[in-house]
């Protein structure tokens, strides 16, 4: 990400924290950057136009609320926090701090999302008939994934790797009217999810997990067609089939610079939202929260 960014006209990382000192300074002597004894300090460098938060994900919340509450502009990986009762506090914040806020979610800052939106809304497959979306990458038993599987960093599948699917499915058909999800749980959190969610005439299937083989794309099935999108939550394809023959989408520019461009555009221009509006991402954290109580993974925000 940090490569992508200074590789843009005009941005710059100027300053730097993390919990570990040491890493810090290796990461800023990278890019020139200053380092901070503690996030307020770097918060409030004079030469920050906007923050960053790349951190685990039980401390989005905090960190957020430091940023707001020194009118800094915000974008926070995603999850944005860690269910929807944590964000509706982040927006009665930010109604005193009307400050920029956004979740980066760079999948939806990505012209290949949106190409895939434009073939569904033109019904260039007819009707949807069927939908699968899966994430799934094999981490269980590699080193270092505490935070993973760790219930009070909000670990687990859904939150690290489901809410791609999850944005996915919001984004193209809106919330489900039904949900069934059933997981695979280790010390708390999901090692694996599975969930089914039922629109008006069509289901998608939605899954995700640490502890199966590489996974990722996107199906969308139609009467007239079929949309695939391999690697989805960073694609740089869509391929589109229908009874007019086989169209492939491209795009290979550098996916976190579409995210950080229309991000600094919004901040220079004064608006408080971007392409990830506030709403949908509360709507994103009830789905998942409604995810998680039917396979009863609780963490300590709930």
């Amino acid at each position: 990400m940090a490569k992508q960014v200074v590789a843009i006209d005009g941005h710059r990382i100027v300053s730097v924290y993390n919990r570990t000192k040491e890493k810090a300074y290796t990461f800023a002597n990278i890019y020139q950057s200053r380092v901070y004894d503690t996030a307020l300090e770097a918060i409030k460098d004079p030469e920050v136009n906007g923050v960053y938060i790349a951190t685990t994900n039980e401390t989005h919340f905090s960190f957020i609320q430091l940023c707001l509450e020194h009118h800094k502009p915000v974008l926070c990986e995603k999850p944005i926090t860690g269910n929807a009762k944590e964000f509706k506090k982040i927006l009665d914040l930010n109604e005193d701090s009307n400050t920029f806020l956004c979740e980066a979610m760079w999948t939806w800052f990505n012209p290949v999302s949106y190409q895939v939106k434009k073939w569904v809304e033109e019904k260039q497959i007819g009707k949807i008939r069927h939908v699968e979306c899966r994430f799934c990458v094999p981490l269980i038993g590699r080193k270092k994934i505490e935070r993973h599987v760790k219930i009070n960093k909000y670990g687990g599948a859904l939150l690290d790797l489901g809410v791609y699917c999850v944005r996915y499915m919001y984004e193209l058909f809106g919330k489900p009217n039904k949900i069934t999800s059933k997981g695979k749980l280790f010390q708390g959190v999901d090692i694996r999810n599975k969930s089914i969610f039922s629109y008006e005439n069509f289901d998608a299937v939605v899954v995700s997990g640490f502890n199966s083989i590489p996974v990722d794309y996107c199906i969308i099935k139609g009467d007239l067609g079929t949309i695939k999108v391999p690697l989805f939550h960073t694609a740089n394809k869509a391929i589109l089939r229908n009874k007019n023959g086989r169209v492939v989408y491209k795009n290979l520019e550098p996916k976190f610079s579409y995210q950080f461009l229309q991000v600094s555009e919004d901040i220079i221009n004064g608006n408080k939202e971007s392409l990830i509006s506030w709403n949908s991402s509360l709507e994103v954290l009830k789905i998942m929260d409604a995810i998680r109580q039917q396979i009863n993974v609780i963490y300590p925000c709930d």
